[in-house]
């Protein structure tokens, strides 16, 4: 009789071993790769975001389109916002996305933005991951009046934020509808925070996020985050998160670097160098209550 030969029971642990190694070697590799891939299709799509936004002031006199305004359509008075009127230029809604981003704002929500009041357009996109620096698109639902801000208001293309990664909310304290949105870095293992952070554990959590820039470059900031509770002996103070349009609690952070350093969002176009701190830039936008002159 012939005897068959085969794996032994240390043979198979040997292997099965060697495997796990190879696993636990490999998988932040392959982790850091899809990473990096989301990361170059968000970098892509905010740059042709940005592209056609210049295309956009090519067409009219050299103007940023506005914000938010209501149009007149087939079943009567709807939203169109930038997203939307930049489609023409675009011609595919997944550019407004990011991959990275696993809960998009969802725009039909605006529906119960108080100031708007009415549905969105029916070929809006009904989802957004990259948001506009706001100081550049008028917002004609609460501004009627305000004339659109033209390129040439801008004396800093390369220092003025243009498209970045956010989410979007709309500030309730008023009576009419203003939106605001925060950075939101989505390109690291540890941008996300967790559900409750305390001052000291915020480090942990550092994230990249990315921006484009009027002269059309693209970058990814760091950016800080806040802590939402601070302990003081055996008093904790906790610090409201601010909220989307689609009722989300975001944690807040803050950018780092740049002419938006330590600010919650690209808002606004630098001016001019401060007096007496040529490093530092002052910003401007179009003229309303928060935003009516040049601020740090």
């Amino acid at each position: 009789m012939s005897r068959q030969s085969g794996f032994t029971l240390v043979e198979l642990l040997i292997v099965v071993a060697i495997l796990a190694v190879l696993a636990a070697l490999l998988f932040p590799v392959f982790t850091t790769a899809r990473q990096a891939s989301a990361a170059s299709v968000c970098a892509s799509n905010l740059r042709q975001l940005s592209k056609a936004t210049l295309l956009y002031t090519q067409d009219h006199d050299e103007c940023f389109p506005l914000a938010f305004y209501r149009a007149s359509g087939a079943n009567g008075v709807c939203l169109r916002t930038v997203w939307g009127a930049l489609q023409p230029y675009l011609r595919d809604y997944r550019v407004a996305l990011c991959p990275a981003d696993p809960q998009p704002t969802d725009m039909t929500a605006f529906r119960r933005v108080r100031g708007v009041d009415c549905p969105l357009c029916p070929d809006e996109p009904t989802q957004a991951s990259l948001m506009l620096n706001w100081c550049l698109a008028v917002n004609a639902v609460s501004y009627p009046t305000t004339p659109p801000v033209s390129l040439a208001r801008l004396p800093f293309p390369a220092a003025t934020g243009f498209w970045f990664d956010g989410w979007l909310g709309a500030d309730s304290s008023g009576a009419g509808f203003e939106p605001a949105s925060g950075v939101d870095p989505r390109h690291s293992l540890s941008a996300r925070a967790p559900d409750r952070v305390f001052q000291g554990h915020e480090t942990r959590y550092r994230g990249k996020g990315q921006a484009s820039f009027v002269d059309g470059h693209v970058r990814a900031f760091h950016a800080r985050l806040e802590p939402d509770a601070r302990r003081r002996g055996d008093v904790a103070h906790y610090t409201a998160r601010p909220t989307t349009i689609d009722n989300r609690l975001m944690p807040r952070w803050f950018i780092q670097g740049g002419v938006y350093h330590n600010r919650q969002g690209f808002f606004g176009w630098p001016s001019r160098p401060k007096e007496g701190d040529p490093n530092r830039m002052l910003l401007m936008c179009y003229p309303r209550p928060n935003f009516c002159e040049e601020w740090e």
